[in-house]
């Protein structure tokens, strides 16, 4: 199915705000929103980290599930895991091992605590923290690769309702995963059900434009819905966390043609390799705070983490991609873009006699 650009772009702009929200929703330090104070920063900071940026997952799952299902490539399943699994098991494995083995050392020559005590721990925790079986991986943003990598296993199955039963299939999902009946297969368990709407919204044909005419309205009942969470301290947030994707999409066409929208389209490229490093550097970052916490006010440091951790990984994101384009695509799940100069020198006129290869040799050499 052809998306529009008006549609991709609002994409891009919203998977870069979602990451930078995900980057928020974990700054340290994690208080419990039966425990917020009623100070003015308190109530601040549990209404973006408890209720707004709470929506950063069903919006991206929603996303992903309209573009995989935009595709026929559900049915042809093994094509499909090749593909996907490639992309999503990769990084998650390099990036939460990773962190594995530098979490391991700190706790056990550093005596640095974390949510995780890996020293001395069970066969059970390690395979946890490795992999995320029952519980979220060490790496603990990842939860949303292992939850992906269980939709795209899935995603046949559910082109198969969707092609057939579509709403049928919907209330099975929705009976299957709801409450937590699917026990341990998916971590979050409304992720299946934004999954399968996306894939209903993009097989369906539905107008994903049509609400943007209430754009301002869907706005202030999702900033509504944000303060009744907060307000009442819903523990629950689970009715909030399914309606919440259909209120900011058609809420984002308002930053359409605007600066903060094309800024975030251009560094959409930026946003999965800020996902998967996030965690590590925010964990970086409350250390060295726990040494100058005296010094440095902690709403200072909770404003301007977010704004520091996506800094540092842009910064990487263009070293690596300038010095090993190759091999740091290859890590990301091929997503790196590669630099400027580097597609400039590849659009350069081809000598003569130079022997002309397949795109699929060309992406090889590359690393693409």
């Amino acid at each position: 199915m052809f998306i529009k650009k008006e549609i991709s772009d609002r994409i891009e702009m919203l998977r870069f705000l979602m990451i930078f929200g995900v980057v928020v929703l974990h700054v340290p330090n994690y208080v419990p929103l039966a425990e917020t104070g009623t100070a003015w920063f308190d109530l601040m900071k549990a209404f973006f980290q408890h209720a707004v940026f709470r929506a950063t997952v069903p919006v991206l799952t929603l996303i992903s599930g309209y573009l995989l299902f935009s595709t026929s490539l559900y049915k042809t399943p093994l094509t499909l895991w090749k593909k996907k699994l490639g992309s999503l098991a990769i990084p998650f494995l390099v990036f939460n091992l990773g962190f594995l083995c530098v979490a391991y050392v700190a706790q056990a020559y550093l005596g640095i605590k974390m949510s995780y005590d890996l020293v001395g721990a069970e066969p059970a925790t390690w395979l946890n923290a490795m992999f995320g079986a029952t519980s979220s991986p060490i790496n603990y943003p990842l939860n949303f690769l292992r939850d992906m990598i269980v939709l795209v296993l899935l995603a046949p199955l559910f082109g198969v309702l969707l092609r057939n039963l579509p709403f049928l299939g919907a209330l099975l999902v929705f009976m299957c995963f709801y409450d937590d009946n699917d026990g341990a297969l998916l971590l979050r368990d409304t992720m299946a059900i934004q999954f399968y709407i996306g894939g209903l919204m993009a097989m369906r044909k539905w107008d994903v434009l049509a609400l943007d005419k209430y754009a301002t309205g869907m706005l202030a009942l999702f900033l509504a819905a944000c303060v009744i969470v907060i307000q009442m301290r819903l523990i629950n947030r689970t009715p909030f966390v399914l309606i919440a994707p259909f209120l900011v999409w058609p809420a984002a066409s308002l930053l359409v043609n605007t600066r903060l929208g094309a800024w975030a389209i251009a560094h959409s490229k930026y946003s999965f390799f800020i996902f998967v490093t996030h965690a590590p550097l925010l964990m970086v970052l409350w250390f060295v705070y726990g040494k100058v916490a005296a010094y440095l006010p902690y709403q200072l440091f909770w404003v301007a983490a977010p704004f520091a951790v996506a800094g540092a990984s842009i910064m990487v994101y263009k070293l690596a991609t300038a010095v090993a384009p190759g091999a740091f695509a290859a890590i990301v799940g091929r997503r790196a873009r590669k630099p400027a100069a580097f597609v400039e020198r590849r659009k350069t006129p081809r000598p003569a006699g130079a022997p002309v290869y397949s795109q699929e040799a060309r992406g090889r050499l590359a690393g693409a």
